[in-house]
């Protein structure tokens, strides 16, 4: 039987002075077993994951948007930032949520999406699904394989240190592209990160079982469409959804199809909650057809 709709108060994580700031993560209450922690993309802010996860709490999940080191201050702390750091707010946030909750939902936007994958991959016992938008995993710029030893002459990397955006954040909505948060420009040594971060994926996603929901902008200008299919074969997942938003550049969770973004993301965590429940309720290692479990008897295969 579906679990029915619980409305949520929302709680505001705040700054060390005491009042919210727009950079902040955030928290939102839910009664329902699987969390949903929520990771942005490079250069961005929360607020990227926002809509969604205040969807998501009006559907009754617990939420917790995290704010990756090195964003929401100066484009200068992401240059001095590595990718491990970048998954160290991941995992923290993780342990976190899951002090509340039995059974986690990692949702990750591009860059997030990386690191929600690596979670997966390093920690399968406590990611239950997977929500995987704009995910990077092959750029589609055969030049990208260069820049770590472009990077190492001096006068390149001091040329090219920090990289304007030209056209700003690759979101269709006007309106929303010129609220957004996001750093103006890329650092050199974060691109590099973020390379690097995308060759340890590509190595570990073939391990990646969870039950997985693929997202992409059909007009997606920072990541190639073709990643929607590339990531569909690599996963290892036996549940594998993917959708198209056809009005949607690169940041979907905020683009013209944030709303379609929300109801998919919260049907399918839906389904994955009602699957996992009779397991929940009497825990096994392994059950055949559902692949393995996690700590809490939720199942990591579809």
């Amino acid at each position: 039987m579906r679990t029915p709709r619980v409305h949520s108060r929302c709680r505001k994580t705040s700054s060390p002075a005491g009042s919210p700031s727009p950079a902040d993560g955030f928290a939102f209450a839910g009664a329902r077993p699987l969390g949903c922690l929520l990771v942005h993309g490079f250069t961005a802010t929360p607020d990227e994951m926002r809509p969604l996860g205040e969807a998501l709490a009006a559907r009754g999940f617990p939420v917790r948007g995290v704010r990756l080191a090195g964003h929401g201050t100066d484009v200068a702390d992401l240059a001095r930032t590595r990718w491990a750091d970048w998954f160290a707010t991941v995992a923290e946030g993780a342990d976190r949520l899951l002090r509340d909750v039995p059974a986690l939902a990692v949702a990750g936007m591009s860059l997030g999406a990386l690191l929600a994958l690596h979670l997966a991959a390093t920690r399968p016992r406590d990611v239950a699904a997977l929500v995987l938008c704009g995910t990077p995993l092959d750029l589609g710029d055969a030049r990208l394989r260069w820049l770590p030893l472009l990077a190492r002459v001096p006068w390149i990397a001091r040329r090219w240190a920090i990289m304007p955006k030209r056209s700003g954040p690759d979101i269709a909505d006007p309106v929303v592209r010129a609220a957004s948060r996001s750093y103006p420009a890329m650092p050199l040594a974060g691109v590099l990160e973020l390379l690097r971060l995308q060759t340890i994926v590509r190595g570990e996603i073939g391990q990646v079982t969870q039950p997985a929901l693929l997202l992409h902008g059909r007009h997606d200008h920072s990541v190639p469409l073709a990643n929607l299919e590339l990531v569909r074969r690599s996963l290892a997942s036996r549940l594998v959804e993917s959708h198209v938003l056809e009005r949607s550049w690169h940041v979907v969770t905020l683009d013209y199809d944030r709303d379609e973004v929300a109801r998919l993301t919260a049907d399918f965590l839906e389904r994955v909650a009602e699957r996992a429940a009779p397991l929940a309720d009497h825990p096994v290692t392994s059950t055949p057809g559902m692949g393995k479990t996690t700590r809490s008897g939720w199942p990591m295969g579809g």
